[in-house]
């Protein structure tokens, strides 16, 4: 059963930042960070249990970039609650 993805506002400002930043650093690197971003999100709707849960949620690390993505599954969907950089603090995701 494919799981409906679910992106909370908060995610997608980080997303939309981090495409910005990369983009600015190197042009199509943005585009590079999305397409990534999106295999990880067609894994985690594909399997929602692949990725090791933390208390309530579960956390995908990615490769080549220095992001997690932290999600959590309600019935059906699974909810994108923050796609944030390695070096933040992870009590700033506390919901």
């Amino acid at each position: 059963m494919a799981y409906f993805l679910e992106i909370k506002e908060e995610a997608s400002d980080e997303i939309n930042d981090a495409f910005h930043w990369y983009e600015s650093r190197k042009t199509g690197l943005g585009d590079e960070f999305i397409s990534l971003l999106e295999e990880y999100f067609n894994r985690i709707t594909a399997n929602p249990l692949l990725y090791q849960a933390e208390k309530e949620v579960h956390v995908a690390v990615m490769t080549r970039f220095p992001y997690k993505i932290v999600y959590g599954i309600e019935e059906s969907s699974v909810v994108i609650y923050a796609v944030f950089h390695t070096s933040r603090n992870p009590k700033d995701l506390e919901r």
